[in-house]
């Protein structure tokens, strides 16, 4: 019975870095026993969730302030709904 094979192919990237970054993440990366390689792909990761995340409340944020009238008259029209 053939089995599915999930495959993630991995690409080279290069890199230069200055000689104390250098240093540094060496440093970290014996001291925590995690390859430069993993450092590097969780630093670039985070990065770009970071820059996603921002990108994604700076929508939100111009989707509420377009929509601020539509909500504040939407309130007032909800204003004594509950009340007798």
């Amino acid at each position: 019975m053939p089995t599915a094979q999930l495959t993630n192919k991995k690409e080279r990237l290069s890199f230069f870095v200055d000689s104390d970054l250098s240093e540094r993440v060496n440093k970290i990366s014996k001291q925590s026993k995690v390859t430069v390689s993993e450092i590097a792909r969780k630093a670039i990761q985070n990065f770009i969730d970071q820059i996603e995340n921002e990108k994604i409340e700076k929508e939100l944020e111009a989707g509420y302030k377009a929509n601020y009238d539509y909500y504040l008259n939407s309130q007032a029209d909800w204003k004594y709904a509950d009340k007798e």
